[in-house]
């Protein structure tokens, strides 16, 4: 094959990526004040209405979640809940099934979690009118997960490594993570997010602390640098949470710069950076930034003995 020829394949291979993306494309349009608020929480509070749950818990090698579809106004967007290591929380597995379908809502504590896992041309709206759910798995962006608390079913002791499941490489989770595309839209009293299915839930990682880690509401923030399980650098700066009363968080607390820990995570698009970059659009030190890749930060679920 020529030179030319070689380059021709190559345009017309990046064409066809750019109209798959295009195709694929997902819209989430979030108030204003809803990524004013969250921006810097690790977890949210919501009254959830429970239209359907797996019966049981899905096996260790599955993940182990158990998984809640409905809805809550604190949220507006179709939503699912998740409590990690199901099968060893009883209380909340009872609690669940028995507010199933009813109207009765259950007060959830978790950490708020924005991210596209699934493909398909769909827009997510946020305080659009949603009708009860006949799945556990409808088309959704938003998810509480993982669950802190139900009512007074406490369920934070489950974020815990999950025995019997192998998570994301951590190479080809972060390659994906850095690689999504997004573009954010400043629209009036709202923000839309465009961007494409990201996946790859549940990764295992080592972090080394860039700082102290910082007290914010409900828990800490600290950034850290990325590294797989061979010590490889693969993120020099990125942020990671902890929900306040999880086993990382307990873990993670009084550590200082330059501190490692070996994790477990999962991503969610980092709203912090969506609220600088729409502030800063006109701003000439940063060029085409509506347009950078996709925002993230990572919750830590568990954290592995050294």
């Amino acid at each position: 094959m020529s030179s030319f020829q070689g380059f021709a394949a190559r345009v017309l291979i990046t064409g066809l990526a750019w109209c798959s993306l295009a195709q694929a494309e997902i819209t989430i349009t979030l108030t204003k004040d809803f990524i004013k608020k969250f921006k810097d929480r690790v977890t949210i509070d919501a009254s959830y209405t429970i239209d359907q749950a797996h019966k049981v818990p899905n096996p260790p090698a599955k993940d182990g979640d158990i998984h809640i579809a409905g809805r809550a106004p604190e949220i507006g967007l179709a939503a699912v809940a998740e409590v990690m290591n199901a099968a060893g929380q009883p209380k909340a597995l009872a609690l669940v099934k028995s507010m199933v379908g009813t109207d009765t809502a259950v007060n959830m504590t978790g950490a708020w979690r924005l991210w596209c896992e699934h493909g398909g041309d769909v827009e997510h709206v946020q305080g659009k009118d949603l009708q009860p759910f006949d799945t556990t798995n409808p088309p959704h962006v938003f998810e509480i997960h993982p669950l802190l608390k139900l009512n007074d079913v406490n369920v934070a002791s489950g974020w815990k490594p999950i025995i019997g499941f192998k998570a994301k490489d951590a190479d080809e989770a972060f390659n994906a993570y850095e690689r999504t595309r997004s573009r954010i839209e400043p629209d009036g009293d709202n923000i839309i997010i465009h961007t494409t299915m990201a996946g790859f839930n549940y990764v295992e990682f080592s972090i080394e602390l860039l700082e102290a880690p910082k007290e914010v509401e409900d828990g800490l923030t600290v950034f850290a640098s990325v590294h797989n399980l061979e010590g490889e650098l693969l993120v020099h700066k990125r942020r990671m949470v902890f929900a306040k009363g999880t086993p990382p968080a307990t873990k993670v607390a009084g550590m200082k710069k330059g501190g490692t820990l070996h994790v477990l995570g999962i991503p969610r698009i980092d709203l912090a950076l969506v609220d600088f970059r729409a502030n800063n659009e006109d701003n000439p030190k940063f060029k085409d930034i509506l347009n950078w890749s996709l925002p993230y930060e990572i919750i830590i679920t568990a954290v592995y003995p050294k």
